[in-house]
């Protein structure tokens, strides 16, 4: 059965007894990192997940509350003697800075048994991870940074993710909700957003015209894990048609055929 496990929830800033970004997908066949938040090598390890099982990793843009893990991830891979090469996907930005990091901490690729296949997602429309389909977004999260410093840098990504049994969308980090309008434009089945840099009222404004089957809220800012309930009877208020919810770390999710 595949499924969706969320391994971390947190906002950009640390939270006691939550870990930051990442979601282990399992197809049934192949398992898949999405973002990298820490500690995800302790919690994959927690849930029964050898991190040097996962078939792929992508990553939707450089904030550390989204990379942290991953050096620990290919660290935990190498000393259980992984061989298979390991595919990231990620932005284009990422790919040299990614590569002298790894190096500096000793896991680079001229240290590894295995080697790392960087994937960008600038360089095609959709990509075939696994036995997926993701096509990703560009999102205006890091806007305030590319105003100060040039648009050469900062690349944030949505995730659109197809698979013969199940479809979903993952936010990553948004700057607004219309930042979505692009992969949700038919609807999807599942839609996992973060709530962290708009309000929330906001998000369900937008999705109140769209077919979402499904939401999860995750990566609440501070103020708004603090009066989610309120959020979630604002927005079940609103999005009638549409089951939500708030995600827990090591909430496991069944995924369904698309309808």
């Amino acid at each position: 059965m595949a499924s969706l496990t969320f391994l971390g929830t947190a906002p950009g800033y640390p939270r006691a007894n939550k870990n930051h970004t990442g979601l282990l997908l399992d197809t049934g066949r192949q398992k898949i990192l999405i973002d990298a938040g820490e500690p995800s090598a302790r919690t994959l390890i927690e849930i029964g997940v050898d991190p040097a099982d996962l078939d792929a990793i992508v990553l939707t843009h450089g904030h550390s509350d989204h990379t942290g893990g991953l050096p620990m991830i290919i660290q935990a891979a190498w000393i259980v003697g992984r061989q298979a090469s390991l595919p990231i996907f990620l932005p284009a930005e990422l790919i040299d800075p990614l590569r002298n990091w790894l190096s500096a901490s000793y896991i680079g690729p001229d240290f590894l048994p295995f080697e790392l296949r960087f994937h960008a997602w600038e360089d095609t429309q959709t990509h075939s991870v696994c036995d997926c389909e993701i096509t990703p977004t560009p999102t205006t999260h890091l806007q305030a940074l590319v105003d100060r410093f040039g648009n050469g840098r900062f690349h944030a990504f949505s995730l659109a993710i197809r698979h013969p049994i199940f479809e979903f969308v993952f936010s990553g980090d948004i700057g607004t909700p219309a930042d979505l309008a692009k992969p949700l434009k038919a609807g999807t089945d599942l839609l996992v957003c973060e709530i962290a840099h708009f309000e929330p009222q906001a998000l369900f404004d937008f999705l109140s015209s769209r077919k979402v089957t499904r939401l999860i809220l995750t990566h609440a800012s501070e103020e708004v894990a603090a009066n989610i309930e309120a959020v979630l009877i604002a927005a079940r208020k609103l999005l009638t048609q549409t089951e939500v919810w708030y995600a827990a770390d090591r909430e496991r999710l069944e995924l369904n055929r698309c309808v």
